[in-house]
């Protein structure tokens, strides 16, 4: 699906070919022309929040960290950014056929040389959270369909899916190619291993995936996230996160 860019006031509003409506939509927002409704999440690297314009309801999302962060502003120098990313790679991976991807409709950001602000609309959709073994049934299928496109979710756990009246839903995710053999895959699955739901049920994640665990490729994802939890990892986390607390942009 080919993803235009059209210009307003210091904006750029990208968006599907032939539609108009969206374009209309992007405007809306960079016009403050919508109500909140309700914010799901607002911290210093995200904020997620239910709005309505025109009689419709929407999520929007604020990446944050690209703006503050730095090294990530700075990256934003040579990238296209997390709102447009993940507007391209939703779309076209609808088109391959991941019809449960909560669809993403419109990236609008406000860039000079690196990205000054940006959002992300996607469709809203109404369900609840994952309970029972038959629903991770369900994110395992959808994730193997994800995985056989050489794409990855990159935080796979429950909460990161929705179940409405239409099936499953994947929420949260930009939906990245893997560039190092099936290592994004593996550290999928051994993110999944880690869900409370998942612990809670004893839900036996490599076997229903059917793991390969003598690939490097897990091996490595292994190791990695065997790295992660040193307690010295830990610590320098926990240094970091009091480090942004007192207002440190890292």
């Amino acid at each position: 699906m080919k993803i235009l860019c059209s210009k307003y006031q210091e904006w750029n509003i990208y968006y599907p070919e032939n539609d108009k409506i969206t374009l209309e939509l992007g405007k809306n927002i960079i016009d403050s022309n919508y109500s909140v409704i309700k914010i799901l999440k607002e911290g210093k690297r995200n904020y997620v929040a239910i709005i309505s314009t025109n009689g419709k309801k929407y999520i929007l999302k604020e990446f944050r960290s690209e703006i503050i962060i730095p090294q990530r502003k700075i990256q934003t120098y040579f990238k296209r950014g997390e709102a447009l990313t993940t507007l391209k790679n939703g779309l076209e991976s609808i088109e391959e056929d991941v019809f449960e991807l909560v669809r993403p409709i419109a990236a609008i950001v406000k860039r000079k040389k690196t990205i000054e602000k940006s959002y992300l609309i996607m469709e809203y959709v109404l369900g609840q959270k994952l309970q029972t073994t038959k629903d991770i049934d369900e994110v395992i299928r959808i994730t193997k369909k994800i995985h056989k496109l050489k794409r990855y979710h990159g935080d796979l756990n429950t909460s990161n899916f929705i179940k409405t009246s239409n099936g499953l839903k994947v929420l949260d995710t930009q939906m990245k190619k893997g560039m190092f053999f099936s290592f994004k895959k593996y550290y999928d699955i051994l993110t999944l291993k880690e869900d409370l739901l998942v612990i809670n049920l004893k839900y036996n994640v490599e076997e229903n995936y059917k793991i390969n665990k003598f690939r490097l490729s897990f091996v490595l994802a292994f190791l990695i996230k065997r790295l992660k939890k040193l307690k010295i990892i830990n610590i320098m986390r926990k240094y970091k996160k009091d480090l942004r607390e007192k207002g440190w942009k890292i």
